[in-house]
């Protein structure tokens, strides 16, 4: 029957177990705690050899040795069994076993006292007084109930780091899952915004794209008084092409000339196949606008030497400065180029 360690125990080792619980308590890890709980099992009850098991594992005890130093231990150490027992429901307390040619003195004790978690044996090579082993089973209980409350301190610490990390990395995948299916849908609506701003057979801005990027341009440099011009081409011939070759010429010669006019400008100007044969572009150029189109003219006339082609390219334009000056739109200026572009074609068919 257990008694009160008070009257069991000396000061010396009250201080000493209370020494031990301190250092438990700053004790993160499962050998740290077995290093203390050998260390003190060797100092205070001067044992040969000691087994701790531990319910939940015990297929592999560990066992001490005269320095309390832990190491793993096999069912075949001799205090094994009588550790085992104790998890297995039978009583512990003081006893002899067996061991090799020698009769040898042991304590084992289990805790709580119905229903050990935890059993702790250890064994002496001499005789030991009855009067000691009492004293020695009351230092033993309060070790062993020491231990099993840090190991139980730091198994649900590490259970609750290991829900934490669980849930964290759940949250993480599926935020990540999220990310990466948000990123899909933007890449998908940016893949049909271009799509609906892009004229499919050229690679230039269709009529939407144009006006688009065109607005914001012309906006700004409205507000900043700067030079710009709309330039309105449509393709000479293209009737001809498709009637004489078939659509598949007429659509290479559309292709050849979106080519030619998007190499006429700079990177920074708005171009853009209207639709059919027209094209249009607006352009920060400061150069006089007979200089555009004659730089479009050279354009074409380089294309047609270089390229053998069963037809040549050829464009009537029309070119129309801004005047920031005024309210007028971008509208308007397309559609004034636009007229200069047909006066321009009727000239050359008169």
């Amino acid at each position: 029957m257990r008694h009160d360690l008070t009257s069991r125990l000396g000061l010396s080792h009250l201080r000493s177990l209370l020494a031990l619980s301190r250092e438990l308590l700053q004790t993160d890890d499962v050998l740290g705690v077995l290093r203390l709980l050998g260390g003190s099992v060797a100092e205070l009850t001067q044992a040969d050899s000691a087994m701790l098991l531990v319910r939940g594992s015990a297929d592999e005890g560990i066992r001490f040795d005269d320095r309390g130093v832990p190491m793993p231990a096999l069912p075949d150490h001799h205090l094994y069994r009588i550790a085992y027992e104790v998890l297995d429901g039978q009583p512990g307390g003081a006893g002899f076993v067996g061991h090799e040619d020698r009769v040898l003195p042991i304590l084992v004790i289990g805790v709580p006292a119905s229903g050990a978690v935890a059993a702790l044996a250890v064994g002496w090579g001499r005789h030991v007084d009855a009067g000691v082993v009492e004293e020695r089973e009351a230092i033993l209980l309060a070790i062993l109930e020491l231990t099993v409350a840090a190991l139980g301190r730091i198994e649900t610490r590490v259970s609750l780091e290991r829900l934490v990390s669980t849930q964290y990395e759940q949250m993480a995948d599926t935020a990540e899952a999220h990310a990466l299916e948000l990123a899909r849908r933007d890449a998908v609506e940016n893949e049909i915004r271009v799509l609906s701003l892009t004229d499919v057979l050229t690679g230039l801005h269709n009529r939407r794209g144009f006006f688009v990027h065109a607005e914001h341009v012309f906006r700004v440099a409205q507000r900043r008084h700067a030079s710009s011009a709309v330039i309105f081409a449509d393709i000479d011939g293209l009737k001809r092409v498709n009637d004489g070759l078939g659509h598949d010429a007429g659509d290479c010669l559309i292709r050849d000339i979106g080519t030619v006019f998007r190499e006429t400008f700079r990177e920074a100007d708005v171009v853009a196949r209207l639709g059919g044969d027209e094209f249009v572009a607006y352009t920060l150029d400061d150069a006089r606008p007979r200089l555009i189109l004659d730089r479009l003219e050279k354009n074409l006339h380089a294309f047609n030497l270089m390229q053998e082609r069963p037809y040549r390219l050829a464009l009537s334009a029309g070119i129309v400065q801004c005047d920031p000056a005024t309210d007028q739109g971008l509208l308007k200026y397309v559609l004034q180029a636009d007229h200069q572009m047909y006066a321009q074609k009727r000239r050359r068919l008169h």
